[in-house]
């Protein structure tokens, strides 16, 4: 190559480097997609590892719907776990997991709602309207500690069809992977995951704090904005790790209380008693 020839295959590839410095600066470079069977697949063995799948893991149907994918992607994922050893599948009767492992010790039980309801004397029910994994704001990953997607859950409580309470509640797949398949319409969530997943919730941070409804949150309560309300913020945590942030919205007129009790396993009382009596 002589010596013009070299020079126009430099200033092309110094062009290209230009344009491509300049992408970086404007945040255009994509990073590789990651297929979508791939996040299926994560998803479910975080769920296996985590004991919130113990039985059957959802099907492909429920997949494909969840996910907003085709059945044919669902059912990439289900192989592709299959594949690693963690499901088998049983013909006519659905994909399971391999083996089954649980553990107990002592956790926190919050006082249900269910129970506010029943002191009022009046009828509790529930609206789902939200329940899917989401790209969580930055501030709730922080409170969570991961940069991954979470499981987003929306309800709203009503007291004799009067709207009371709205919960907006982030959820670590890794842990609570099953929850999107739970009676989230009937069932406590803190009660799915200390009874149904076996979860050590072990402390919970709370806040709570007098606020004036906005305009995006009064027409929840069917109010106008600047109405009395309670904003509660609470992050539970399974001892140094958290496991879900969810922020309570609740009329301000409503009188209400909230009990944390201590709860253990029979085993936890002895091994505990077992330790004293063994100590120097």
């Amino acid at each position: 190559m002589d010596t013009g020839g070299a020079m126009v295959c430099l200033l092309l590839w110094f062009k290209q480097y230009i344009q491509v410095f300049r992408a970086v600066e404007r945040g255009c470079v994509m990073k590789k997609k990651v297929p979508k069977y791939e996040k299926i697949k994560d998803y479910v063995i975080k769920g296996i590892k985590a004991r919130n799948f113990t039985d059957a893991v959802p099907s492909e149907n429920q997949l494909a719907e969840t996910f907003g994918v085709s059945r044919m992607t669902a059912r990439k994922a289900i192989d592709a776990i299959e594949r690693e050893g963690f499901v088998e599948r049983m013909p006519g009767k659905g994909t399971f997991v391999k083996k089954k492992q649980h553990y107990t010790t002592g956790f926190f039980r919050v006082r249900p709602f269910q129970k506010w309801a029943d002191d009022l004397n009046v009828s509790l029910t529930t609206e789902v309207q939200e329940a899917q994994v989401v790209d969580p704001p930055a501030n709730v990953s922080k409170q969570l500690e991961t940069g991954d997607q979470l499981i987003l859950i929306r309800r709203l409580w009503f007291f004799d069809q009067k709207p009371v309470r709205y919960e907006i509640r982030y959820l670590r797949p890794d842990i609570c992977a099953g929850i999107l398949w739970e009676d989230l319409k009937n069932e406590s969530i803190h009660s799915i995951l200390i009874g149904k997943y076996k979860l050590q919730l072990t402390r919970i941070s709370q806040s709570m704090e007098a606020i004036a409804l906005s305009e995006e949150t009064a027409p929840i309560f069917d109010v106008r904005p600047g109405y009395p309300a309670f904003h509660i913020k609470r992050t539970i945590y399974s001892f140094d790790d958290p496991v879900t942030y969810v922020e309570y919205y609740m009329r301000g007129e409503m009188a209400f209380r909230d009990t944390f009790s201590p709860q253990f396993d029979p085993s936890d009382f002895f091994n505990f008693q077992r330790r004293e009596k063994t100590a120097p």
